[in-house]
């Protein structure tokens, strides 16, 4: 494990300055599954891998206990995830960030690093997890070359999609098998509802 993180030189990024406006402007981050925020489930995971681990978040005050790690705001506000993309690729201090959402709590170190190895193989732009049809950009690797093309592209009027923003970089797709270990990783918390049918998935596939 160590000779990985020791050989893996990307930045690992939580971005953690959404809006949260389903859970009464609760951080995600900050909830408790099982007893467990969701941001000490990530933190453990990346800090076995990533020896940089940035937060992005504009209520740095909700990641008391965090700041050992580097925490940024957006520096542009009201653009979605991609503007904390943008803010984490201009502290970075690697060539690529490997990002993610900061409501999935079942991330798994092992398709990360799998993930990191399909990255290191291929030149490109940015690496992205897919199943099926189903692409997960937050849980992908981008390279800091985009960062020039990022920052007109959010300082220009757009709606700011990432389906609009990737759409002429040069991407890798790292299709994945659809099955249950895969598609577990890639469950994030959007609402209160999602908690109950995330119990009840562990429940029935017995995690």
């Amino acid at each position: 494990m160590e000779l990985f993180k020791e050989q893996n030189k990307m930045s690992a990024v939580i971005l953690a300055g959404g809006a949260n406006a389903r859970f009464n402007g609760k951080t995600k981050a900050n909830i408790q599954i099982s007893g467990v925020r969701i941001i000490a489930r990530t933190i453990k995971i990346l800090h076995e891998i990533f020896e940089e681990i940035i937060i992005v978040t504009n209520t740095p005050e909700d990641f008391k206990g965090y700041q050992h790690f580097t925490i940024v705001p957006d520096e542009i506000k009201n653009v979605g995830p991609l503007g904390g993309i943008h803010a984490a690729m201009r502290v970075a201090k690697n060539d690529s960030v490997f990002v993610f959402a900061s409501d999935m709590p079942c991330i798994s170190s092992g398709l990360i690093k799998k993930h990191i190895e399909f990255y290191y193989k291929r030149e490109c732009d940015a690496a992205i997890p897919r199943i099926r049809e189903d692409k997960e950009p937050l849980h992908s690797i981008y390279h800091r070359r985009i960062f020039d093309r990022l920052d007109k592209f959010l300082k220009a009027p757009n709606k700011y999609s990432f389906d609009n923003f990737i759409k002429d970089l040069d991407i890798r797709y790292n299709n994945l098998d659809d099955i249950v270990e895969h598609r577990r990783a890639f469950i994030n918390i959007n609402t209160p509802q999602d908690l109950s049918c995330m119990a009840l998935y562990d429940e029935v596939h017995h995690y």
